[in-house]
């Protein structure tokens, strides 16, 4: 079981990434030096406004509490895309176009939810991955890897459907599964390829995907220097420079601003390794300050309060 405080840090710490991200996306690596919140920047926001990643993230967490349809969650990203609800300040911005086009494709041509997605191989971007946190919480304690898998598949067709954005999801929430359940992240990286070979033997098209991450799976990956890590939205260069980045961290604080440094993708790397991080520290808290200097807190509150509560029981 993961305690109510665990869930709510683990939430937070994903989009204190995303925010301290904002300001600087699409920058150079090392043509600046983040080591706090700021404002401004590429998107021109305020002080700890928070992007597409959260904006994401929130309808699906309420999706789970309120346990709604693949429908109903496509009818709040649809609120989110078209109608700004789901922002910190009533404003959408940086949404990116394959997630755009999924959500056209339910709320303009009335495809049905798990139709919407992608599946072109130039649709790999981390867009799916990204709002996936809350699935693996919710799914903490099902024992079922194929259950685990299907549903995974399921929730990332809503917006990419190419065989490569799936593995990605399977990757990802399949660490969070075991961090969740108490194993070290490298025990994980270990043994997860193994795993998923065997579990996805009669899935082809997914089985054929998975050498494309078998680099964050060697025993050296962590001692990568970090000019050899991509920090862009490709999905593939994402998980892997977010696994990068907790392995050479101390702590979720450390882990989000060397992710924040890395430049490219800085909103999304940052946010995904926040909640990886957090995920192997579960007795470790993001920064209280920076939390604190959220926008729009009360929603964020009236979202993730109750989502904790629900899985925590």
């Amino acid at each position: 079981m993961i305690l109510k405080y665990q869930i709510e840090n683990i939430l937070y710490a994903g989009i204190v990434g995303d925010a301290l991200g904002v300001p600087v996306e699409f920058e150079k690596r090392d043509s600046y030096s983040i080591d706090s919140m700021t404002e401004f920047g590429t998107w021109k926001q305020p002080l700890g406004a928070w992007s597409d990643d959260t904006s994401f993230s929130l309808p699906l967490m309420k999706n789970l509490t309120d346990q709604g349809s693949y429908e109903d969650l496509m009818k709040k990203f649809e609120s989110y895309v078209f109608h700004n609800e789901y922002t910190p300040d009533k404003m959408t911005f940086g949404i990116g176009n394959t997630c755009s086009k999924a959500i056209r494709n339910w709320s303009v041509r009335h495809y049905p939810a798990l139709e919407c997605g992608d599946t072109s191989i130039y649709s790999n971007g981390n867009g799916a991955l990204m709002r996936l946190a809350p699935l693996a919480i919710h799914l903490v304690n099902e024992s079922d890897i194929k259950v685990r898998l299907k549903l995974t598949r399921e929730y990332t067709s809503l917006t990419h459907r190419h065989p490569r954005a799936i593995v990605a999801s399977y990757i990802y929430l399949e660490i969070l599964h075991e961090l969740l359940n108490g194993k070290a992240l490298i025990s994980t990286l270990h043994s997860l390829p193994a795993k998923l070979t065997e579990v996805l033997k009669n899935r082809p098209a997914e089985l054929d995907e998975l050498p494309q991450f078998e680099a964050m799976f060697k025993d050296d990956f962590g001692s990568l220097l970090r000019k050899n890590i991509k920090s862009t939205g490709y999905v593939v260069d994402t998980l892997l420079a977010c696994v990068w980045c907790v392995l050479n961290s101390t702590s979720i604080d450390n882990a989000i601003i060397l992710a924040v440094n890395l430049g490219d993708d800085t909103d999304t790397i940052a946010s995904i390794t926040g909640t990886l991080s957090s995920c192997e520290c579960l007795e470790d808290h993001v920064n209280d300050t920076r939390r604190g200097q959220l926008r729009n807190k009360k929603l964020l509150e009236s979202i993730i309060g109750p989502f904790a509560i629900k899985e925590s029981r």
